[in-house]
């Protein structure tokens, strides 16, 4: 299981999502450090900032999904 998380990205008024995994909440899948200033939500004036995700993280998800067998119905 996955959870997003966003950290404010310094003096650019952005907002950068990372992925992080339910069982490992020290870092992100790209190995990025979680600090105490990673959002579960966006800020309340967060509205007018960007929205960017992170790259490696959205790989790492779509490689752990792929690798995962479909449940048969």
């Amino acid at each position: 299981m996955y959870e997003m998380r966003a950290e404010p990205v310094t003096g650019q008024g952005e907002l950068l999502w990372h992925v992080i995994s339910k069982e490992s909440t020290a870092s992100a899948l790209c190995g990025h450090p979680l600090t105490s200033r990673s959002l579960r939500a966006p800020l309340p004036d967060a509205e007018t900032m960007a929205d960017r995700y992170c790259s490696p993280c959205m790989t790492a998800v779509s490689s752990a999904s792929q690798r995962r067998p479909q449940p048969r119905g």
